[in-house]
């Protein structure tokens, strides 16, 4: 009988894949805290869940490290905090025409920023990312964090988003706009999640 195991046994083919240059808004779930190998610097899994469209219910994985953790590179720690922004603005939290809404955050713990990212809704553009081991498949990644905000390179495609391309019909853009962001819960809530102290946290 021919043998019906090798390496790429069970890989996504490219059909399988979300289509690169797919936008949709999405549910991003924190999922786990970890350390890395190479520098045992600190990072989360986030599980990103498309909301709208022909790909709805399909999942894009990320990682976002910790930006104080100085045992990740300061190129990683750098690139995560132009992502968190463009997170928060696509959610609600940050507001481009309102700059104090910025210091949301400020001087509270990475794991309040989690927290406070953990239940969010935004706009992503999916890319696919090339294996560089052929035994393992290409995977989806997001491409780009899509926001509200003009300033940022994910400006146009955010209002390609909510202009109808990635809805399942026009009639139900609506219902697609950001809304304002919703406290992630704490009852019940991951292990790596603790609620600050302070009490003006805002979530």
């Amino acid at each position: 009988m021919e043998n019906p195991f090798n390496p790429s046994s069970g890989a996504a083919s490219a059909p399988d894949l979300i289509p690169a240059g797919t936008l949709s808004w999405a549910m991003l779930t924190v999922k786990e805290k970890k350390n890395s190998k190479e520098s045992n610097g600190e990072y989360y899994t986030i599980e990103l869940t498309l909301l709208d469209g022909e790909f709805e219910g399909r999942k894009v994985f990320e990682m976002i490290p910790n930006i104080y953790d100085t045992n990740n590179s300061e190129k990683w720690r750098r690139g995560a905090i132009g992502s968190i922004t463009r997170i928060f603005e696509s959610s609600g939290w940050f507001k481009p025409s309102d700059p104090a809404s910025y210091n949301a955050f400020a001087g509270k713990p990475f794991e309040a920023i989690m927290l406070g990212m953990d239940g969010q809704r935004v706009a992503i553009k999916v890319k696919v990312e090339k294996s560089k081991d052929p035994a393992y498949a290409d995977k989806n990644k997001v491409g780009e964090w899509l926001s509200p905000n003009p300033a940022s390179g994910g400006y146009a495609d955010y209002q390609r988003l909510i202009g109808g391309q990635g809805a399942v019909q026009q009639a139900r853009v609506g219902a697609f706009a950001p809304a304002a962001p919703q406290p992630a819960p704490t009852a019940g809530a991951p292990a790596w999640i603790k609620k600050p102290a302070d009490s003006n946290a805002p979530f």
